[in-house]
């Protein structure tokens, strides 16, 4: 049995197909902590929503809701499922000995650059929900 995750020396690439399964396992957590990030974000929106009235403020939740649903019900997942496929490729490069197979390279390198780029727009997300919470709920702060 081929372990992804130790050295066979069976393999040319192996040494870099194993530093690619590690990233691509650390974007895999990350995206199971924005889960749980999205669902307490939400908590703390369903919370403090009832407990204002003002119209700015509903707006502004509204707003954060709208994100946390598009990130959760769609870009967090899709990443996730994307994260999967590729692992199972990179089981099957190993498997079947296809180092020439250069494709899985590429898919690699442009999943990476999505992800971090999410990364980004979700900790700018973060950012904003927190200023927003920071003036105390209020948009007159």
């Amino acid at each position: 049995m081929i372990s992804v995750t130790g050295q066979t020396f069976e393999y040319i690439l192996q040494p870099i197909l194993i530093s690619m399964h590690r990233e691509t396992r650390a974007w895999l957590s990350s995206a199971d902590l924005w889960k749980r990030e999205l669902n307490f974000f939400q908590k703390i929106l369903d919370n403090h929503s009832i407990t204002n009235p003002h119209e700015e403020f509903k707006k502004q939740v509204d707003h954060f809701q709208h994100l946390i649903t598009y990130y959760q019900g769609e870009v967090v997942d899709l990443f996730r499922k994307k994260l999967r496929n590729h692992e199972k490729k990179l089981a099957q490069i190993l498997r079947e000995k296809k180092e020439s197979d250069t494709s899985y390279f590429t898919e690699h390198s442009g999943l990476m650059e999505e992800v971090q780029a999410f990364a980004q727009t979700f900790s700018g997300f973060k950012q904003d929900l927190f200023n927003f919470i920071e003036r105390g709920y209020s948009p007159y702060k």
